[in-house]
């Protein structure tokens, strides 16, 4: 995995050196408002981390994740991930959050903007598919804006809070990526 760079973003592979400041970004209790994320301790979360795979190659399988910095070398401000499934390594899934006073700025579109063309090139995926819980319009409203189309309502297809929550589908398809990305 690489380092990469949009307009006001540094994105850094998460990796064992720096899953402290991804964990610092996972205590932000508002980064759980729609998301269901681990709640462990950095030893735990270090060791989910090593177990991660650290190519992003084609047929690659697992979570590829990158932390969100400023280029003024502030710390985290969220983080973005890729993450592809064995049963279909044609597709990656988008995730992506960021700290609640760093919000409504525009980082979390660079970033997800960035990671589609990263699945796209690094990847080589024919689509990239992404969820939100209906009630999250920003996240609804950075995922028309970046491209993707509305896939239609998964009933309990995700856990927030510990409960089964609807979420909606969004996808990108490749082809769409000559139209959409700069």
């Amino acid at each position: 995995m690489r380092t990469l760079q949009t307009q006001r973003l540094r994105l850094v592979p998460v990796t064992v050196g720096n899953v402290e400041d991804l964990w610092r970004v996972l205590k932000e209790p508002h980064l759980r408002d729609f998301q269901d994320l681990p709640s462990v301790d950095v030893a735990h979360l270090r060791r989910m981390v090593e177990s991660r795979p650290r190519r992003l190659v084609p047929g690659a399988v697992g979570r590829f994740e990158w932390l969100m910095y400023g280029l003024d070398r502030e710390p985290a401000v969220g983080w973005v991930s890729l993450r592809v499934q064995e049963r279909d390594t044609r597709a990656a899934e988008l995730g992506y959050s960021v700290v609640r006073d760093r919000r409504g700025r525009g980082l979390a579109t660079e970033a997800a903007r960035a990671m589609v063309r990263e699945a796209f090139d690094r990847l080589e995926v024919a689509r990239v598919r992404a969820y939100c819980v209906p009630e999250n319009a920003a996240s609804r409203a950075l995922l028309r804006r970046v491209g993707f189309r509305d896939d239609g309502l998964l009933r309990n297809g995700a856990m927030v809070g510990g409960q089964p929550v609807d979420v909606l589908g969004f996808v990108f398809e490749r082809d769409d990526a000559r139209e959409m990305l700069p």
